[in-house]
């Protein structure tokens, strides 16, 4: 029994990581290919420039709340994008609520390295795409 509350534990402490990487590399294939910076300017809608609080910045979190759009200028926000970053929160994290405390390290591994294969796949499919 303390062997589940230690997973889950765990997995609920990882869930947010992992969004938060995720969110992370979304700004990074984002921004990447089209010459700019992951770090300046800070995080802001594409439509109107309007930089973003910290509060529209919690992945999933922030879509749900705002309705998919940006508070400024109502301008949609891509649904694929928290689908992506609660994925990644989940790739983390459900290696670790399966045998997290009793294999902490392989765990670990695991969701790192499904992170990781998550996000290559999604910029090789990305840089494949026909630009239009």
């Amino acid at each position: 029994m303390l062997d589940i509350a230690c997973n889950l534990l765990g997995a609920a402490l990882l869930l947010p990581l992992g969004m938060a990487l995720g969110s992370f590399f979304e700004l990074v294939l984002d921004r990447v290919p089209r010459g700019e910076s992951v770090l300046w300017p800070p995080s802001h809608c594409r439509a109107c420039g309007r930089r973003l609080t910290v509060d529209e910045l919690i992945p999933v979190v922030s879509y749900l709340a705002q309705h998919g759009r940006c508070r400024a200028c109502e301008t949609p926000i891509g649904a694929g994008v928290p689908v992506r970053e609660a994925w990644s929160g989940l790739v983390v994290a459900v290696p670790w609520a399966i045998i997290g405390c009793s294999h902490p390290g392989f765990a670990v591994v695991i969701g790192a390295v499904l992170l990781l294969a998550t996000w290559v796949t999604r910029a090789v499919r990305q840089i494949r795409r026909p630009r239009a």
